[in-house]
């Protein structure tokens, strides 16, 4: 199964519906799609019966100890858990908490990667995945593409060092940049991943993180997440 977790729809920062979305993600051959939200407890998403949408939340904080209180109040009430990367310290605490499922394009804005063996290292222990967002590749130009391109390489590098799962993700916020799978694959090879590992970061990792974090919602088993209206 194929997905795009990093989806924006009007239920967030983008510019089409829930609808207008996953009938693109069906002609891109997509099985599954992240609708990401910044306030889980607004609006509930439609389903599909044709594809898989999940319902994900991105977190956004200026700091460590924001970010923590954010995750911890968010965790039981969506699938997947992000955290909008860029300021180190925060790509840092993200790395470093267990409930955090993906850290999103954290050299957004830098002139490095945003990473270091220190946050990888947490990454790994603590099953975070690392993602290659498209669209900062798509948007960027002349002298920024090859700072976001070369902070890519460099993470990709760090990832395949201490064996950190990675995400590809289209990052959209029209139903135009969203991409097939095959795409975003291809540009995670590029970017340094063997071909099998580019692969999975547009299939296997999402569909893992997906089934995990959805099993322990139904058991009731999500670490350090107090039940809603606690």
């Amino acid at each position: 199964m194929f997905y795009d977790l990093h989806v924006h729809t009007s239920l967030s920062i983008g510019e089409n519906t829930v609808e207008e979305v996953v009938e693109m993600a069906k002609k891109i051959g997509l099985d599954g799609i992240g609708i990401v939200r910044y306030h889980p407890e607004l609006v509930t998403i439609p389903k599909d019966n044709d594809i898989d949408i999940v319902d994900a939340v991105m977190v956004k904080a200026e700091s460590a100890e924001e970010l923590n209180e954010i995750v911890r109040r968010m965790r039981n009430r969506a699938e997947i858990i992000m955290v909008h990367g860029g300021n180190y310290d925060v790509n840092r605490a993200a790395c470093e908490n267990s409930m955090v499922d993906i850290l999103c394009h954290p050299e957004l804005g830098r002139r490095d990667s945003g990473l270091d063996h220190i946050a990888v290292k947490a990454a790994k222990q603590n099953d975070v995945m690392i993602e290659i967002n498209f669209r900062e590749i798509l948007e960027s130009h002349t002298k920024q593409r090859s700072y976001v391109l070369s902070s890519l390489k460099r993470n990709v590098m760090l990832c395949n060092k201490y064996d950190v799962k990675m995400i590809t993700c289209s990052g959209a916020v029209s139903k135009w940049n969203m991409r097939s799978c095959r795409d975003m694959a291809s540009i995670a090879h590029l970017l340094g991943l063997e071909l099998g590992e580019a692969i999975n970061t547009v299939s296997n990792n999402a569909k893992e993180a997906v089934e995990r974090n959805r099993n322990k919602m139904q058991k009731g088993d999500v670490k350090g997440v107090d039940t809603l209206g606690a």
